[in-house]
């Protein structure tokens, strides 16, 4: 993000792509889940520790979560 505002891009989203679907609350936060610990192993090289850090969580935590929205 430039400045203050966030844009589509700065998400990963594409502006006019809505899903066919509406998703449920669950659906949509183990979707942001799925793609805020993708992103974080994705800077950290794959950093199980670090990845955790930057997310603000516990290992043991990010572990859960990764088994949750069917990471590896």
């Amino acid at each position: 993000a430039d400045g203050t505002q966030i844009t589509a891009a700065d998400l990963g989203l594409e502006a006019g792509h809505a899903d066919p679907q509406p998703l449920n609350l669950r659906q949509a936060r183990e979707n942001a889940e799925r793609q805020a610990i993708s992103r974080a192993l994705a800077q950290t090289d794959n950093s199980i520790a670090q990845a955790a850090e930057l997310l603000g969580i516990t290992r043991p935590t990010l572990y859960d979560l990764m088994a949750k929205v069917g990471l590896k």
